[in-house]
């Protein structure tokens, strides 16, 4: 009876991440982008959230599997199928052709704009008064950071691109923006840390402790949680100590607000826009990464170039 009940279970939670995000999906088009109705960034946060940890359960994908396999077999599979894969495969074509050229595109002017970036923003530090060197430092090493981080992920590369062309469009001085950048970065830098410095200062703080008291045995206790019977019966002859002290529950007990408040801090900064682009390239990059990987390409050539700094 249970692998039935478990059965049922795991076709019913597929079904219902599918509709989970259909709905989350049709709630960005017709309320961010077309603006038609009011949505929650929370919600449509925690849901994705939810679905991409759903996605990497085997027993889920195994069962989507299963599912599909089923509905092809049926007399309405039988009819769509050959439409669905006619129709999927000139999809899938032309969605590859699209990914690749970005790719390519993004490539050179990320390698090639990354350093003209910082020599736009130095030249507005030697001709304009807002841009002080505190700005144009703290931005140069923005800049570096987020260069190295992209020339070995795509998904940084793209999301970079895609913010910089966006704010440049957006900002009222439009073509001054790059020499700008500095000023602009350390402001919206300043309005996030002074939203979220009060709440951020002590969180850090308490999360040190309640990991300094819990790092003997959390781990052990989540190893037991998803190790076999024999683990779990020897740690749990061993747990008595870790039950007896009260002052350890009590720091895990107030761990939950922390993680709950650090969340909400970090979920109200979030772009709604860059994540749900950030989850259709990192899907991209899963199906069509290793037929880039064989074009040429600058950062590749960047990559090979530090690597043989770093030998010699």
């Amino acid at each position: 009876m249970m692998p039935y009940l478990k059965r049922a279970l795991a076709i019913f939670v597929v079904i219902s991440g599918w509709c989970l995000f259909a709905i989350v999906l049709l709630d960005y088009i017709v309320g961010d982008l077309a603006g038609l109705i009011d949505t929650s960034r929370q919600t449509q946060t925690w849901s994705l959230l939810l679905l991409f940890g759903l996605s990497h359960n085997s027993t889920l994908r195994e069962t989507n599997l299963m599912i599909k396999q089923w509905f092809f077999g049926t007399g309405i599979g039988a009819l769509v199928t050959p439409v669905l894969i006619a129709i999927g495969d000139l999809f899938a074509s032309a969605l590859r052709s699209v990914y690749i050229n970005i790719y390519l595109l993004a490539d050179v002017l990320f390698c090639i704009g990354t350093p003209l970036l910082i020599i736009s923003a130095t030249a507005g530090w030697w001709l304009l008064p807002e841009v002080s060197y505190v700005s144009l430092l703290i931005y140069s090493c923005m800049i570096s950071i987020i260069f190295f981080a992209g020339l070995c992920c795509n998904l940084v590369r793209l999301l970079s691109l895609g913010y910089f062309f966006g704010y440049w469009l957006v900002d009222e001085s439009m073509l001054m923006y790059p020499f700008v950048a500095p000023a602009a970065v350390q402001e919206n830098i300043a309005l996030i840390m002074t939203d979220a410095l009060n709440t951020l200062l002590p969180a850090v703080g308490l999360l040190l402790i309640v990991y300094l008291l819990a790092r003997r045995h959390g781990l052990q206790m989540v190893k037991a949680a998803f190790s076999g019977d024999s683990a779990r019966s020897s740690y749990l002859s061993s747990s008595r100590a870790f039950f007896s002290n009260y002052l350890l529950l009590g720091c895990l007990l107030m761990a939950t607000p922390l993680i709950a408040v650090l969340t909400h801090t970090a979920i109200s900064h979030i772009n709604i826009h860059m994540l749900f682009v950030g989850l259709g390239i990192w899907a991209l990059d899963l199906y069509w990464q290793d037929d880039v990987a064989s074009e040429p390409a600058l950062s590749s050539d960047w990559r090979y170039f530090l690597r043989l700094s770093w030998k010699y």
